[in-house]
C-alpha cells in the first residue's frame, strides 16, 4: 500500500511540473508575438465643397385681386332745401320792457332790510334773559356782549352773531344759546312785513 501510494504522488507531481511548464511556454509565447504594424504616413488634406441647391424655388401664392364694389344707385335724387338767405330786418325787432322794473322803491323778496330802510323797525316781544356763566358769577365778572341778530317777517330770530364781547369770550355762548329763542314784532315797509337786521347789546351785570 505505501508503495502505491507513492507511486501516485510522483505522477501527481509530473503532471504538475508538465503543466506548469505548459503554460510558462505558452506566456512566452505570447509575450514574443510580434507588435502589429501602424500607419504613420502623413494625412492627407480633404477639400469639403459645399454644394448649391440647385432646385427651383416653391411658386408664389396667386394674389387674389377683389373687385371694388358697386355701390347701389338710387331711383331719385332727393331734393335738398336751399337755405334762405333772408333774415328779419334788425330794424323790426320791437324789445317791450316792463316799467315795473325801473321803479325805484323798497325791494321784497330775500332782501334783508336794515332798520333805517324800515318804516317801523322791529319790536321785542318776548325776551329771556341770558344764563349768567357760573364761573363769571363766582369771579365776580360783569361784561357786555353787542349782537346782531335777523329777525324774519314771522317775528322769529334766524341768525345770531356775536359783533363785539367784553370781556372776550365770557359771556358768548350763553347769548348764542338764549337769544335765537325772543320773539318780535317784524319791521315794516308800506305796511307789509319784512326780514330785517337787529344789533343790540346784551348786559351781564351782579345783583346784590
Amino acid at each position: 500500500m505505501n508503495l502505491r501510494s507513492g507511486m501516485r504522488m510522483g505522477v501527481v507531481i509530473t503532471l504538475a511540473l508538465v503543466l506548469n511548464a505548459g503554460l510558462l511556454l505558452m506566456a512566452a509565447l505570447l509575450t514574443s508575438e510580434r507588435p502589429l504594424p501602424q500607419d504613420i504616413s502623413q494625412p492627407q488634406a480633404i477639400s469639403l465643397i459645399k454644394l448649391r441647391d440647385t432646385s427651383p424655388p416653391p411658386p408664389e401664392p396667386e394674389k387674389v385681386i377683389k373687385e371694388p364694389e358697386e355701390k347701389p344707385k338710387l331711383d331719385f335724387m332727393p331734393e335738398l332745401a336751399a337755405p334762405s338767405m333772408s333774415g328779419p330786418d334788425p330794424l323790426d325787432i320791437q324789445i317791450n320792457l316792463d316799467p315795473s322794473l325801473f321803479a325805484v322803491g323798497p325791494a321784497r323778496g330775500d332782501f334783508i332790510f336794515n332798520s333805517e330802510d324800515l318804516d317801523q323797525p322791529p319790536r321785542q316781544m318776548v325776551r329771556t334773559d341770558p344764563v349768567y356763566p357760573y364761573r363769571a358769577r363766582q369771579r365776580n365778572i360783569e361784561g357786555e356782549v353787542k349782537v346782531k341778530l335777523l329777525v324774519r317777517a314771522d317775528g322769529t330770530v334766524a341768525k345770531v352773531t356775536i359783533l363785539e364781547s367784553k370781556p372776550k369770550g365770557v359771556f358768548d355762548a350763553s347769548v348764542k344759546k338764549t337769544v335765537p329763542n325772543w320773539k318780535f314784532s317784524p319791521g315794516r315797509i308800506d305796511g307789509k312785513a319784512v326780514p330785517s337786521w337787529v344789533v343790540t347789546n346784551v348786559v351781564f351785570v351782579l345783583s346784590n
